[in-house]
């Protein structure tokens, strides 16, 4: 937490102070409480020391954070809302650094931030297929199916391939569980090739996942 103008850091559990007299810092409301806008929060991650335990956070979850914050919320009907911040605010958050600690890093992570992601897990597949040298997926690739559009959480449309992360909501929620089936359906029925992974298919690294993307990937370029 980052007070501007104060000479004493908030000191409480699970809380990491920060203070700065920096008056450039963007701020907005919270209902009546004055907070870091959230472009300025997510600069903030990448010094060190930032997060609880005072290690530097890794680049997979400040790109995590970064679409997070791009991405509006979904409602039940599947609209989004607005998101928390825009790239251009990212942008902006940026260039009000100059060159200070840890901006190569923001850059860079600014560089593979994409929208609308949905869970953190989305994120760190698709950055685990490109560091295994794969095409990047498309997020929220859209499928024309018997039912209207539907939404992959990842996707390569020329080689009919869709990739769905399930996670524990998945397992949990028996009526996630049997709207997935029925999406599932939808997309092989509509001719895609469909993955369905866990968080073991992506922690501790999308290896094997990897392997078996670029076999169907190749197989499919081969026809």
């Amino acid at each position: 937490m980052l007070a501007v103008n104060s000479r004493v850091a908030l000191r409480h559990t699970g809380v990491v102070g920060w203070v700065t007299s920096d008056d450039g810092v963007g701020r907005q409301m919270f209902d009546l409480l004055p907070v870091v806008a959230p472009a300025d929060v997510w600069c903030q991650l990448a010094q060190r020391g930032a997060v609880v335990g005072g290690e530097q956070i890794e680049h997979e979850w400040l790109v995590a954070a970064a679409d997070y914050l791009l991405t509006g919320a979904r409602s039940a009907d599947g609209t989004r809302g607005a998101p928390l911040c825009t790239v251009d605010d990212l942008r902006a958050a940026l260039t009000r650094r100059g060159r200070g600690r840890g901006t190569a890093m923001l850059r860079r992570a600014l560089d593979h931030a994409r929208y609308p992601v949905d869970s953190p897990y989305e994120t760190f597949t698709r950055l685990g297929l490109l560091t295994h040298g794969l095409p990047e997926p498309v997020v929220q690739l859209r499928v024309e199916t018997a039912e209207g559009p539907r939404h992959a959480d990842l996707g390569y449309p020329r080689h009919k391939l869709l990739i769905e992360y399930q996670g524990d909501e998945h397992r949990r929620s028996r009526k996630r569980w049997l709207s997935d089936l029925r999406r599932v359906q939808l997309f092989q029925d509509a001719g895609y090739k469909v993955f369905l992974i866990g968080a073991d298919d992506v922690v501790p690294d999308c290896s094997a996942l990897a392997v078996r993307v670029r076999r169907f990937l190749s197989r499919e370029t081969a026809r």
